[in-house]
Parts: structure tokens; C-alpha cells; sequence
């Protein structure tokens, strides 16, 4: 257990050293949700307010990102590093590795989501959840099913640029198709068909419900999704993620 927590602790410190990761973690959402609110911040979309569609879309990119760069571009480069293969030396076990980014991701993404809601509610009137559980629930499912995608994908990479490159491309593409940033409405059919492909339109199809409702009214196939994708990332990583390079 004390390893474990040295090292969640160890890479909280060395992700506040980083500028960029800061950046990047924190400011670029608050960016983006004044951007769009300059766009859209007047606008009732789907008959909710701005910030109550777009603070939960982006604590979801928030997610997303975490699980992309936070921990599998950051397991890819010790991996390339040779950290993780020394770690093998070592009684600290494989689970103990994996817990301590996972826990680490869970506090960063709880700090930039603080951030978000306070700007919400500051520049654009953001009101407080219906359901402050559901909202729990929704953000914890997130992190079940893209916690695991994004290790899933770090597994296919060779190194850590192309971890980097692909992960800007899922990234990306999830950025422009899911309704995250534009509504999907004002895309043709086939691109609005895209986005039910990608695993980030349900989670921000259900973080948008439970802000919102007091329930999951209608996007209860949203929750299994996610527990799907969660399913198959975990088991699919599990055989392919690798300890050293070849």
C-alpha cells in the first residue's frame, strides 16, 4: 500500500513540474468553454443553457484527454524509457503501477473539473447538477470505459511519438464528431452518424443527462455502452499492453 501511494504521489509532483501538461490539463478547456461561450453563451441549445451543455462535454474531453495523455502516452514513454521494465525488478507489482496512474488521473481530472464548473458558473451562470450522484456516477463510468481505451490504444503504439500521433488523432476526430465542440444538428447525416461510433459522444451524451435531469431518462444506453467499451479495453490492453520494448 505505501508503494502504491508513493507512487500516485510521485506523479502528481512530476505532472505539476510539466508547464505544458498543466496547460494543456487546465488551461485549454477553460480556453475552449470561453470560446464557445463568446459563440453560443446567449444560446439555449436543446432548450439547456450554454454552460449547462458545455461544462459537462468538456469535464468528458477532460476525461478523455487524461486517459490519452496522463496515463497512456505517459505509460508508453516509461515503457520506452525502460522505467516500467525496472519496475518489474522490483516488489512493486504490475497492478500497483497501473493503480497509481489511475488515481493520479482521477485527482487531475477532480482538480480541472473544479476549474471548469467555477468558471461556468462565474462567466456564464452555470447551475449546480439536479443530481449531484448521478453526476458521480456518470464521471466514474467515464472513467471506467476511457481510462482503459486510452491504455488500450498506448498499447498499440511502438514509442511514444506515435503514441503522441495517435492520440492527437483519436482526439482529434472525437473533438470535432461528438458534440463536444459544434452541435452535432448542424452536420450532414453521415457525419452525425460518425459520432454514434465514437466512445466520447456517450459520455457526453451522459454527463449532459445528468446535469441536467434527475435521472438517466433515455440514455441508459449511453451507461451500457461505456460499460461495454470499458469490458473489452480492459481485456483487449491486458494482452497487448507491453512491459518493455521487444
Amino acid at each position: 500500500m505505501r508503494s502504491f501511494v508513493n507512487l500516485a504521489r510521485s506523479e502528481v509532483r512530476l505532472f505539476f513540474r510539466e508547464r505544458q501538461a498543466v496547460f494543456w490539463t487546465f488551461l485549454y478547456p477553460m480556453l475552449m468553454i470561453w470560446l464557445f461561450g463568446v459563440i453560443f453563451g446567449k444560446q439555449k441549445l436543446g432548450g439547456v443553457s450554454y454552460a449547462g451543455m458545455y461544462v459537462p462535454s468538456w469535464i468528458g474531453v477532460s476525461v478523455l484527454t487524461i486517459a490519452l495523455y496522463t496515463i497512456g502516452t505517459t505509460l508508453t514513454a516509461y515503457r520506452e524509457r525502460g522505467i516500467l521494465k525496472r519496475y518489474q525488478a522490483t516488489p512493486v507489482r504490475p497492478w500497483t503501477v497501473l493503480g497509481a496512474h489511475v488515481v493520479y488521473g482521477v485527482l487531475v481530472l477532480v482538480l480541472t473539473a473544479a476549474v471548469m464548473i467555477a468558471e461556468g458558473r462565474l462567466l456564464f451562470g452555470l447551475t449546480m447538477p439536479k443530481s449531484v450522484g448521478g453526476v458521480l456516477f456518470a464521471t466514474l463510468l467515464s472513467v471506467f470505459a476511457l481510462f482503459p481505451f486510452g491504455l488500450l490504444l498506448a498499447s498499440l503504439a511502438k514509442n511514444v511519438r506515435s503514441a503522441a500521433a495517435l492520440s492527437a488523432l483519436v482526439l482529434n476526430i472525437m473533438l470535432l464528431f461528438s458534440g463536444a465542440t459544434f452541435p452535432l444538428a448542424i452536420f450532414p447525416a453521415f457525419l452525425r452518424s460518425l459520432a454514434h461510433w465514437l466512445p466520447l459522444y456517450y459520455v457526453i451524451d451522459l454527463l449532459r443527462t445528468a446535469w441536467n435531469q434527475k435521472g438517466f431518462a433515455g440514455s441508459w444506453s449511453d451507461v451500457w455502452v461505456l460499460l461495454a467499451i470499458g469490458v473489452v479495453s480492459i481485456a483487449l490492453a491486458s494482452r497487448t499492453f507491453r512491459w518493455q520494448d521487444a
